[in-house]
């Protein structure tokens, strides 16, 4: 069975679980809910590197929008810029959406999509503390979506139906609209009850007619997601079917631990069949790791590339011995006869191309290792900043590098910080003197150009 660690945050509560899922069996292994503050001290006694996030988070956007099918290559685009339209105050921002069906507007065919928004601020929080401790999230879903996956996994083969699922999370009811088997709308209700109230039934009932009037979707039932829930006291009240149900899925574990920990036992099972799928780690995130995997790899790269030089340069400096030994031997027999003279003037040829090796090999051995003045580039790992290009080049006794990058970061003001503290860092690098070095503000990019010496070293 494969295992993940799956965590749970709304801003108040954490909860960590760690579960094992195998086709339809699913386990718990490890337990705990504990409150936001405590996070860093749980987080640096896991031994575990990977884990998930699933959020429910207090900001967010949902909205529906229509799109031809023909530029559908052209969705990620366009749907972002449909929100920045419909949301100015909606700066950066991550998402995903979800295409439900195709309309006809004005006798032209439309994708019905609708879409999900997160401000990244709402997100940062989290991904900060698991980067003081050395933790990779590898995907990050929104507790509804993920609830919702599987809660209406047994109604797949129904034709699209549209329901209403009711799902219980700590200190709140979520309403969870399906149609056509995707999410389409979600609604909150505050609550410290577990059961349901009739200002509860209210809400369902006024949402239910939210379907009909505005979203123009008549659900067919209403699901409650714990067995234990009274539906022969509410049924009569609401304006539809309603009844209480435990998911298929779930039925082999005790009905206490589904309740408790509905959403991270929801994000485990998302993240084993779907992990792409709705996933909203921000971009600057996903940047951050993509680039802390390519400096693991060009480390280790380098590092054998090294080596083979090192190998090589050995090797020649054997043969350039061996060679130089004959050469003595040969000159010091030059008086003899004249097949002697001419054997010399044959190795000698042989020595004049050989000089332009061993010149080479003598140039690179006095020459400054790039691969030193990589290593030597260590910057501290933060979110505010990502690397995207270095480049070195040998001009005499220096090498040349240039930095470049991008700053993550909202103002001016703390651009030029994020810039200057860049910049600090490189110049306290031993070895390394800055040249230049420039911050673009409307790109939120930067370039530091530096010699390295070699004074430096590893």
């Amino acid at each position: 069975m494969s295992s993940v660690l799956s965590f749970y945050f709304d801003g108040t509560i954490v909860q960590a679980l760690t579960v094992s899922t195998s086709g339809y069996q699913v386990a718990v292994s490890g337990s705990l809910t504990f409150s936001y503050d405590e996070l860093d001290a749980y987080l640096s006694f896991s031994k575990e590197k990977n884990c998930i996030l699933c959020c429910n988070c207090p900001a967010f956007f949902q909205d529906i929008i229509y799109l031809p099918p023909a530029v559908a290559k052209h969705y990620d685009t366009l749907v972002r810029a449909e929100v920045r339209k419909a949301h100015p105050e909606l700066t950066s921002f991550a998402g995903f959406y979800r295409t439900i069906n195709e309309v006809a507007i004005d006798g032209r065919l439309f994708n019905r999509i609708v879409v999900f928004s997160y401000p990244d601020e709402s997100i940062a929080g989290f991904i900060s503390a698991f980067n003081r401790h050395g933790k990779v999230i590898s995907n990050i879903y929104s507790a509804p979506y993920s609830v919702f996956m599987l809660a209406n996994a047994p109604h797949a083969d129904d034709g699209g139906q549209s329901r209403i699922f009711i799902a219980p999370l700590p200190g709140e009811k979520v309403l969870l609209v399906s149609d056509k088997n995707e999410l389409e709308f979600t609604r909150k209700l505050p609550t410290t009850e577990e059961f349901l109230s009739m200002e509860e039934v209210s809400n369902i009932n006024m949402t239910l007619d939210y379907c009909q009037q505005s979203l123009r979707v008549n659900p067919v039932e209403v699901v409650m997601i714990d067995p234990s829930e009274r539906e022969e006291e509410f049924s009569q009240f609401v304006t539809v079917p309603f009844r209480s149900a435990m998911l298929p899925r779930l039925s082999n574990l005790p009905d206490d631990t589904v309740r408790e920990y509905l959403a991270p036992l929801a994000a485990a099972l998302h993240h084993a069949e779907s992990p792409k799928i709705g996933d909203i780690r921000p971009t600057a995130y996903i940047s951050f790791s993509k680039n802390r995997k390519l400096l693991a790899t060009a480390s280790v790269v380098l590092f054998a590339a090294a080596l083979l030089l090192a190998g090589y340069l050995l090797i020649r400096l054997v043969l350039t011995s061996d060679l130089r030994e004959g050469i003595s031997k040969l000159r010091s027999d030059l008086n003899s006869e004249n097949v002697e003279m001419a054997n010399y003037r044959k190795l000698d040829a042989e020595v004049t191309l050989l000089k332009e090796q061993i010149d080479f090999i003598n140039k690179h051995n006095s020459a400054l290792d790039p691969t030193t003045a990589l290593a030597m580039l260590s910057l501290p790992t933060s979110i505010k900043y990502s690397i995207r290009r270095v480049s070195i080049q040998a001009e005499g006794a220096f090498l040349n590098v240039q930095i470049e990058g991008d700053i993550n970061a909202s103002d001016f003001t703390e651009i030029q910080a994020t810039f200057e503290w860049i910049v600090g860092v490189i110049g306290k690098i031993p070895g390394y003197l800055i040249q230049t070095s420039n911050v673009n503000i409307k790109q939120k990019s930067f370039n530091v150009q530096a010699r390295y010496n070699g004074t430096g070293k590893l």
